[in-house]
């Protein structure tokens, strides 16, 4: 079955939109409240270990979520379940603003945390476009996160000094009437619909829940390596980036404002790569792309490590700052190569749940901040990150090069009939 030649110019670009608006809010939502920390500190009088534990099971929440909103998108389709997803986080996150005290507040960011569209956004994507641009375009797609983090800035920035911080948990609506716009253009895929329709018709079912699907004879190892392999990436991030304000400031007295502009500099030069590790998994593979990436970052890494605790060089290490992101171009490959291991019957979950788990247990920037106190900030940051971007290099051969998938839904449905599951 042709994957692309289906769809005309404007359906595709409906599914790269609406994929790109449940990313992009999927990062209001759970960036939101990190810049409203010190007004909620004092509105509800409570201390950085609750805001820290909102940050935190935010989420882990996003797993339960995952296979949750997964598991729709594989039952009635992608389109209604990414539809779903995105107005169930917008509305609890909106819905933020009338909470009259911190265990409420906490709640309904807990809460809202389930509404995770960013695997359902991807199962769409692979059915959709052409194996042969697949890469470049769900690296396209995960830049797109920072579109989000800019408006949480921005909202923060230009609403809370006039009107507090209640009214900025609203801006979280701004997806529904984009959603209602393109449903009149979004199109379901028919890969899905030819897969429900084959299987319907040769009682295929499996009778399992499409989670515990992932961990059968079939798909175990897969399921562990890939969770494994992404949770490194999560890992070595979270110990890099949630930190790296903090060294600036406390390794080379720059001023809280300059760090963080700074980490922000950073994050934009770097964002270009993550398309361009995309577009060459499309050329070399999706293996030898992440583990390109990879390496970088472990390069970058070691010459933080070098510049800050064993030879003391400014300069040189905020070159290593630059070149780290470049570690995660990887990140760009999560949602395409997932979408790319599993069928059709499971694909949304699978990718779903999978990023979300490794997303989620991410423990990196705590892990940090228990060794600071013993090795250094620099060494806590560095050390455990160089491990995560060798473990990165070394699983990501151990999975499925899967480069120019072409997906099969008749091939599916026997092995289903055979048991292959």
């Amino acid at each position: 079955m042709p994957q692309s030649r289906e769809y005309g110019f404007w359906s595709k670009v409906a599914v790269f939109l609406a994929a790109v608006i449940a990313w992009s809010h999927d990062a209001v939502g759970l960036t939101i409240t990190n810049f409203l920390a010190t007004p909620l500190m004092e509105e509800f009088n409570v201390g950085k270990d609750a805001i820290g534990f909102v940050f935190s099971a935010q989420y882990i929440v996003t797993i339960l979520g995952a296979a949750l909103f997964g598991e729709l998108a594989d039952r009635i389709g992608r389109r209604i379940a990414l539809f779903l997803s995105v107005v169930w986080d917008a509305v609890l996150t909106a819905v933020t603003a009338l909470a009259p005290n911190f265990a409420v507040l906490a709640a309904l960011r807990i809460l809202s945390g389930l509404g995770v569209s960013w695997g359902i956004g991807y199962a769409l994507l692979a059915e959709v476009f052409s194996p042969k641009r697949r890469g470049f375009y769900g690296g396209l797609l995960h830049t797109t996160f920072i579109i989000g983090y800019i408006i949480s800035a921005a909202t923060v920035k230009t609403v809370f000094p006039s009107y507090g911080w209640r009214l900025c948990y609203l801006v979280a609506l701004y997806p529904i009437p984009l959603i209602l716009l393109l449903s009149r253009f979004l199109p379901e895929s028919r890969i899905w619909q030819e897969y429900k329709r084959l299987e319907e018709l040769e009682a295929s079912k499996t009778g399992k829940g499409r989670v515990a699907e992932l961990f059968t004879r079939r798909f175990l190892k897969i399921t562990v390596v890939a969770s494994i392999t992404f949770w490194s990436a999560e890992f070595a991030y979270h110990a890099l980036v949630d930190w790296a304000p903090t060294m600036l400031n406390e390794l080379f007295a720059y001023p809280v404002e300059q760090a963080s502009s700074t980490v922000m500099l950073i994050s934009l030069v770097a964002l270009p790569f993550l398309p361009f590790v995309g577009f060459i998994s499309d050329y070399i593979g999706r293996r030898k792309a992440f583990t390109f990436s990879a390496l970088i970052g472990l390069l970058g890494t070691l010459g933080l490590w070098y510049f800050t605790v064993y030879m003391f060089d400014e300069s040189m290490a905020i070159a290593s700052l630059y070149v780290i992101p470049l570690g995660f171009g990887s990140h760009a490959l999560f949602g395409v190569w997932l979408a790319e291991m599993y069928p059709t019957r499971i694909r949304a979950t699978a990718t779903s749940f999978i990023f979300s788990l490794a997303r989620g247990l991410s423990i990196g920037g705590f892990l940090v901040g228990v060794l600071s106190s013993r090795v250094g900030l620099a060494a806590a940051m560095t050390v455990p990150a160089m491990a995560g971007f060798a473990l990165m290099a070394i699983l990501a051969w151990v999975l499925p090069e899967t480069r120019g998938k072409v997906i099969r839904v008749e091939e599916e449905i026997m092995e289903v009939r055979r048991g292959h599951v």
